[in-house]
């Protein structure tokens, strides 16, 4: 589940930055950015799945993981990978 606002203030904070990013995102609470780019998407989907993994063992069964692209002025965000925990339950019985 995401949460717009979070999105709001994480933006405004990288405001000097000016590059895109991808940025990492489990059970609605930020967890790292890096420059958008192949090696960061896939550092941050291998913690994804790690996080995911942790959550589940733990017993957790709500929320998700998602990984969002930000635009350099911060204005467009997309969702480019999101798993919830229902759907990792599933997947592993």
């Amino acid at each position: 589940m995401s949460y717009p606002l979070c999105y709001t203030v994480r933006m405004m904070i990288k405001e000097d930055n000016k590059q895109a990013t991808y940025e990492l995102w489990f059970l609605g609470d930020f967890c790292e950015s890096g420059v958008k780019g192949r090696e960061t998407f896939n550092r941050l989907l291998r913690e994804a799945m790690e996080l995911r993994k942790d959550a589940a063992e733990a017993g957790c069964d709500f929320g998700g993981v998602e990984i969002c692209a930000v635009s350099a002025d911060g204005k467009d965000v997309e969702t480019v990978f999101h798993c919830r925990m229902e759907n990792y339950k599933k997947d592993n019985r």
